[in-house]
């Protein structure tokens, strides 16, 4: 009764934070979009880049500005664009900048341009601005309005400020709304990392457990037993499956993940450079996340698995090569099957740290939910609020996993006792 309590709480919790959730979230998604519409990507000219929001918003809800600094969406749509040699003007005058214009990149296809000055600073008042754009060779740039479907010369809008911003409240529940599911999207992304890591995981653990395993006695051993220099040969042959296992275990729980990552997304593009392969064999930055999470996670689960091979009891080995099965067909058959049940506890542990591990691999531009989270505080400038959307979805996540691992150890346990009764009749 009180582990079904427990359950119906557990579940009872995940739906209440759902529903606070889905209250934040929008009916429409078009003022989060990462890209341009189609249309308006092909209104507009190649060459040509596309204005997807501003910051301050006139069509937003914040009506107050920090007054030092403004932001522009950009999808570039083949410019090359300077950034640096952007202007501003307010209310027609040019502002001097305290640093060249710079990019904040959102995305590949949604970089911001950011731009920000000392003095003067602007509170309450109606404002208008002007911003024009140039190409790294000094020509202006038409620019491209989505909203209206225009193309200028400059890119002006105007903007009715109610006072000066000092940063706005810490938790503002409208940029919550706003990008809601821009973030949500990145936890698609973070469920497809989990998933396909812990499985590559598993796989790189079988083999390295086995090899672990296949270590049955020391040279000396052998050598007191045997007296034998051609065994002694075999006995080191068959001891690279243990040392391999040994040194892939070694160095990659001996180094950091976060390492791993940025090594394996910045090394193997070398690697294909150094032996005279083309660019387009690069793996993208998801998959590189992937091979990282895999290999790391795997090492763990090595040791877990191993542990979970030898607690078979040795009389299921015996009585395996007593009706004549091999040693694979004991292992496949046999051992495997029953460790598989010893280690899901433990595989279950890992795979619900594996949902928060995958925020590392945002360092590598892979769109998860941390990367997306940041993205849309940059551009916000409310990294705070968004940030605590993503850690919503992770805390939903992984209420979910666990809800669903302790009824599938709950089952195992009852299929376990049950067992054992049939032992004892």
């Amino acid at each position: 009764m009180h582990r079904r309590a427990g359950f119906a709480s557990i579940g009872l919790f995940a739906a209440l934070l759902a529903l606070v959730l889905t209250a934040l979230s929008p009916v429409a998604l078009a003022a989060t979009s990462a890209s341009p519409t189609p249309a308006a990507t092909a209104a507009a000219p190649t060459g040509v880049p596309i204005v997807l929001g501003v910051i301050p918003d006139p069509s937003g809800a914040r009506t107050k500005w920090s007054g030092d600094q403004i932001n522009i969406n950009l999808n570039l749509n083949g410019a090359d664009l300077d950034p640096a040699a952007s202007i501003l003007n307010v209310d027609g005058k040019e502002i001097v900048l305290s640093s060249p214009a710079s990019m904040i990149e959102l995305s590949p296809g949604n970089p911001t341009l950011l731009m920000r000055w000392d003095q003067p600073t602007f509170a309450k008042g109606d404002f208008k601005f002007d911003v024009a754009l140039f190409d790294t060779k000094g020509q202006p740039l038409q620019v491209y309005d989505e909203k209206t479907g225009k193309t200028a010369d400059t890119y002006s809008w105007e903007f009715k400020s109610q006072g000066e911003a000092t940063g706005g409240s810490l938790i503002n529940t409208e940029i919550m709304k706003k990008w809601f599911w821009y973030i949500a999207a990145g936890a698609i992304v973070t469920v497809e990392l989990t998933v396909i890591s812990i499985i590559f995981a598993c796989i790189f653990a079988l083999f390295g457990s086995l090899g672990r395993l296949s270590k049955k006695m020391s040279f000396k051993q052998a050598w007191e037993r045997y007296q034998s220099r051609e065994y002694m040969v075999r006995m080191v042959l068959g001891r690279i499956p243990y040392w391999l296992a040994t040194f892939y275990t070694s160095l990659f729980r001996g180094t950091p993940l976060l390492l791993q990552i940025i090594v394996i997304y910045q090394g193997v593009p070398e690697f294909i450079k150094a032996f005279g392969l083309p660019d387009t064999y690069n793996p993208p930055a998801f998959w590189s996340g992937v091979a990282a999470l895999s290999l790391n996670y795997g090492a763990y689960l090595t040791e877990v698995f191993r542990a979970g091979i030898q607690a078979v009891p040795k009389g299921q080995n015996e009585a395996a090569w007593a009706i004549g099965l091999s040693g694979w067909q004991t292992q496949r058959r046999i051992v495997l099957p029953q460790a598989l049940k010893i280690v899901i506890p433990a595989l279950g542990n890992d795979f619900i740290a594996l949902i928060k591990d995958t925020s590392l691999v945002s360092v590598i531009t892979v769109e998860e939910l941390l990367r997306r989270a940041q993205l849309a505080g940059a551009s916000s400038l409310n990294n705070f609020s968004t940030l605590l959307v993503a850690a919503a979805f992770y805390w939903a996540l992984t209420i979910f996993f666990s809800f669903w691992q302790a009824k599938l150890e709950t089952r195992m346990a009852r299929d376990k006792a049950r067992e054992k009764e049939k032992g004892k009749k």
